[in-house]
């Protein structure tokens, strides 16, 4: 996650250069200024002393601090840290050139008296967040908070005293962030180390008096074990809970519900006390059920530190059995326990080969309730299954896992884990050993549709286009994106992008991945399987891709490929795509209808006229058309993949194929597609901004709904050559000059299809490895 918060902090800087570039003063960010700047004088002393965290002279000195203290791994990190920030500071003033709020039509109030130099980025604000960063690691939560909050009073007091713009101090906020982050990436942050003796005093505080502490010979990811012997003479096992344990961080959490829809830690952002209690309440729950779960003795803790205490069980783990051991008694003996906690509706949410033991009888026992949830989701059973399923897998043979689970949880129960079978939706554990052997989960996939009887994903979905076939597309698409821009001129065509400025092509690429978020959210709601929102967007990337050689039904096959390998049924997968696409229609049909309503009340449509260069475009478009066309039929001709061309399904029939039970499915896929319409119609709209059209807004979104709605109902409309010249032709007949048109329709394509196209191209083969099942 390190790297991320370098992105992160990367991308925040990024934002703020562009907006400093203007040599404009938002009148946000300048009421902004003006509320901190006219506090009270009385305050100048204290925020004086405070201030002086972010000079770079504090540097050493605080390094200095913590390294006479014997913490010299935090004293290196703030030394460098510190040192970095500073220097980046002054590396971005001299590339942005902003000047300091002096230099502005400003009533400012200068404390310390009138501040020369540049502004962008504050180089205290930077600091003190390198140094806030650099140290976080080292300290207790509450400590952390503190630091935080004296690094947000440096760059809010740099503010005040009239130094910096607000965008000064989020900038050097940010950097000081990234470059915090780069450093604790390249050296590492330390685990904390709990002494036995601290376990010890913890124990006897309350209330379990124990001798013996030492740490236990075993591995644990989010907890450090021990082993100790109470005043009855059993020996104990306690988990000593860690306070930075990887599923609290709210970046890992975000990264992992985009991915799979699933943090698997629903209680880690907890007080440790509590997760502690929740973790003693789930196994105990387990075991008044029928499960093997060692007695719990213990669960207490506060904000540094909690323990979990239960009896010692001498086991093994599964994942230390060698294969011979792992028999058919022992497995189906193991998915009997695994049956008894779907009973109980506990959701284990770890069930890792290292989460069951099995003692010297052979009898199994579930440990590690960390991550349980009690009352759990069929979802969350599910997911148990097929983590065990993984990691059994990955030590025996497949096909005997996928025996003894159907025959002990039954076929359903199986098969409802299928879409959990997928690299990113299993354990960090589970991932790595996949990489070092992706084979066996493949074996894994293939033996339960072997033995459930469902069709292989991976399958042929299209048979080989030909070389012809390929050259054909080719050509009609570079026909367009070459032929498009000349038809203006291409020195025209690039200096109305220049005058209109890049910031709108920013804005419309901003619009167009949320655009293509929204209509990925909207395919949510064609299943009832739970997919990743971050899958179903790589999946609509993809499908981009095989439209442009296969036309519609090369989407369809694509998009219907991808829910089969999330364990959809492929007839369900058809109708799942049938109704994305009549939910496209009828978003279409509500935004225009909408639009152009609007649009004639307000007497935005203008004077319509004769579009400009009418005979050129229209060849243009002709021909490339025609080449694509020919392409895919030439692609077609070849296919010998099992399945046929498919109409498009009429709206009344695929209305009644909807589930009366799930009518809310429908209002939000609806709700969804009409977001991606709309968000759509911005991007047009931006790239006419950016193209310097003066065409008006509810003309641009009405004229863009209308022609949505005829790709959506002839899909063969939509291909490159005829989108882009009647888009073009579209806007100047709204009285777009030539030149803008180009330069806007152009970029709409690029933006909502091309570039997604190649992403999903280069994007095939990844999705299909790393997320299919």
């Amino acid at each position: 996650m390190d790297l991320v918060r370098v992105a992160l902090g990367l991308a925040v800087l990024g934002l703020g250069f562009l907006i400093a570039q203007r040599g404009r003063l938002p009148v946000f960010e300048q009421n902004v200024f003006q509320i901190v700047n006219d506090l009270p004088a009385e305050v100048f002393p204290v925020v004086w002393v405070v201030m002086q965290l972010g000079n770079v002279l504090a540097v050493p000195v605080v390094a200095a601090v913590a390294a006479l203290t014997g913490r010299l791994r935090m004293a290196r990190d703030m030394l460098v840290s510190g040192v970095l920030a500073y220097l980046a500071a002054d590396e971005v003033k001299q590339v942005v050139q902003r000047e300091r709020p002096g230099g502005f039509a400003l009533d400012a109030n200068f404390p310390e008296g009138p501040v020369g130099g540049l502004g962008f980025i504050s180089g205290h604000s930077a600091v003190a967040a390198a140094l806030a960063t650099a140290v976080v690691p080292y300290l207790s939560r509450r400590a952390r908070r503190t630091a935080w909050a004296l690094a947000w009073t440096v760059a809010l007091a740099r503010i005040y005293v009239g130094a910096h713009l607000p965008l000064d101090i989020v900038g050097g906020l940010a950097v000081g962030w990234a470059i915090g982050s780069l450093v604790h990436w390249a050296f590492g942050v330390p685990r904390l180390e709990v002494p036995p003796d601290r376990v010890a005093r913890w124990l006897e505080h309350y209330g379990l008096p124990v001798r013996d502490v030492r740490p236990a010979a075993v591995q644990a990811r989010s907890s450090i074990p021990f082993e100790a012997v109470d005043e009855q003479g059993r020996r104990l096992y306690v988990k000593w809970l860690e306070p930075d344990r990887r599923e609290r961080d709210w970046l890992y959490r975000l990264w992992r519900l985009l991915a799979v829809r699933d943090v698997k830690d629903a209680d880690a952002v907890a007080p440790l006390g509590q997760q502690a209690e929740h973790e003693a309440v789930a196994a105990m729950i387990a075991r008044e059920r029928g499960v093997h779960v060692p007695r719990v003795l213990l669960a207490r803790g506060k904000d540094r530190g909690a323990i979990v205490v239960q009896e010692y069980l001498t086991a093994r783990g599964l994942d230390d059995l060698p294969a011979e051991e792992l028999t058919r008694e022992l497995l189906t003996a193991v998915w009997r326990q695994v049956a008894l906690l779907r009973a109980a509706r506990v959701a284990h949410h770890d069930l890792v080969a290292s989460s069951v033991l099995v003692d010297g009888d052979g009898r199994p026992w579930v440990v590690d309730f960390g991550n349980a949830l009690t009352g759990a989701s069929d979802d969350a059973l599910s997911g148990d299954v097929a983590e065990l399923l993984a990691s059994l897998a990955l030590r025996t043979d497949p096909g005997l896992v996928v025996d003894c689970a159907i025959d002990t949880l039954g076929p359903d129960a199986v098969a409802e884990a299928l879409p959990g079978l997928t690299p990113m939706s299993l354990t960090s554990a589970t991932r790595a050993a996949v990489r070092t052997d992706h084979a066996r989960l493949d074996a894994l996939r293939g033996a339960l549709r072997g033995r459930l009887g469902l069709p292989d994903p991976d399958r042929p979905e299209f048979g080989p286009p030909g070389l012809a076939a390929r050259l054909a597309v080719a050509a009609g698409s570079a026909l367009v994106l070459v032929g498009v821009p000349l038809l203006a001129g291409a020195t025209e065509f690039f200096d109305v992008v220049e005058d209109g400025g890049w910031r709108w092509l920013g804005a419309a690429l901003a619009l167009a991945v949320l655009a293509r978020a929204a209509n990925a959210a909207a395919a949510l709601f064609t299943v009832e399987r739970r997919i990743a929102l971050g899958r179903t967007y790589a999946a609509s990337l993809v499908a981009e891709s095989a439209s442009l050689l296969h036309g519609s039904e090369g989407w369809r096959r694509s998009a219907a490929r991808f829910l089969e390998r999330a364990g959809v049924l492929p007839a369900d997968a058809r109708r799942s795509t049938d109704r994305f696409v009549v939910s496209g229609v009828v978003a279409a049909i509500l935004v225009a209808s909408g639009m152009l309503v609007m649009a004639v009340v307000e007497d935005r449509l203008g004077d319509w006229q004769a579009p400009e260069a009418l005979v050129p475009a229209v060849a243009l478009g002709l021909a490339a058309w025609a080449l694509v066309l020919t392409g895919q039929w030439l692609a077609r001709r070849h296919d010998t993949a099992p399945g046929g061309r498919r109409r498009l399904p009429s709206l009344l029939a695929t209305i009644t194929r909807v589930p009366a039970e799930v009518p809310w499915r429908w209002g939000a896929q609806f709700g969804w597609s009409t977001v991606g319409v709309v968000l759509e119609g911005a991007v047009l709209a931006a790239a006419m901004h950016a193209a310097g059209g003066s065409v008006p807004l509810l003309a641009t979104a009405s004229v863009y709904a209308a022609l949505h709605l005829l790709w959506s109902v002839l899909p063969v409309t939509g291909a490159p050559g005829c989108a882009e010249v009647t888009l073009l032709l579209a806007l100047t007949a709204l009285g777009a000059p030539l030149a803008s048109a180009c330069a806007a329709a152009l970029v709409f394509r690029v933006l909502v299809s091309w570039i997604p196209a190649v992403l999903g191209w280069l994007l095939t083969a990844r999705l299909e490895h790393r997320f299919g099942v």
